[in-house]
């Protein structure tokens, strides 16, 4: 009778309390310009997030709807909806103890520059899809990654079209995260595997080899990777830590 008394009485404060209070929960250099609803569901409109260093990054709308029960275990989750800026992002999000964070059944598209994903050079544009992402950080610590991202007319700062690029991560228990990556057509034909540490330092090993009719300036490109072999396959090698 006690624990349903506290489910009932967390569930009217989450009902009755507005999405405003929120305000004081959010981190430092973001703001909202208007609060709707209630702390159990709600929406933000004109999201703003400023990053040191970077541009501001703006949200049309958040909206959400948290889980009650899940307050009894300390964890904060909900399912949340993100548009804005030609982009949209579904899925259920966790936060837990120790700064964990999961995020379930992650679904977006949207497009993507140098700002938003710095593994990307300065002036390189893509339009990003995201399906049935699994993310699970604990602090800093990678503790599980799985799903598909799919890169469409990825170019470069001088306007050339690199193609259509797909890193796919099946379930797995433990790391090392080990993804495939691979074009979907395009004046490269890519194979190589993607390797992710509960660091977050990724290596890549792969081939490179330029289709007929790619244009010449890609060879010098990719030249700057790896020279060509007799048959025109380059050895792709790199590593790096993601922040």
């Amino acid at each position: 009778m006690v624990l349903l008394g506290v489910v009932a009485f967390v569930i009217a404060l989450l009902i009755v309390f507005p999405a405003s209070w929120l305000r004081r929960a959010l981190p430092a250099g973001a703001q909202c310009a208007n609060w709707n609803g209630s702390l159990w569901r709600g929406q933000c409109n004109s999201l703003t997030l400023t990053i040191a260093g970077k541009p501001p990054v703006r949200i049309d709308a958040l909206s959400w709807r948290l889980h009650p029960l899940a307050l009894l275990r300390a964890r904060l989750q909900m399912d949340a909806r993100v548009s804005g800026a030609g982009a949209q992002a579904r899925g259920k999000v966790m936060l837990g103890r120790g700064n964990l964070l999961r995020v379930d059944e992650l679904s977006a598209s949207g497009p993507i520059d140098h700002n938003l994903l710095g593994a990307l050079p300065a002036g390189w544009h893509a339009r990003m899809e995201a399906r049935a992402v699994t993310l699970e950080l604990q602090g800093r610590t990678l503790r599980q990654l799985a799903g598909t991202l799919t890169a469409r007319e990825l170019t470069d700062e001088h306007g050339m079209r690199l193609g259509d690029y797909q890193l796919q991560f099946a379930p797995q228990p433990a790391a090392p995260f080990t993804g495939t990556l691979r074009d979907l057509g395009g004046p490269i034909d890519l194979a190589a595997k993607l390797t992710i540490q509960t660091n977050r330092a990724w290596t890549l090993d792969g081939a490179a080899t330029l289709r007929p009719g790619s244009p010449p300036q890609l060879a010098r490109m990719l030249d700057q990777l790896n020279t060509a072999d007799l048959s025109g396959r380059r050895r792709i090698l790199l590593e790096g830590v993601v922040n």
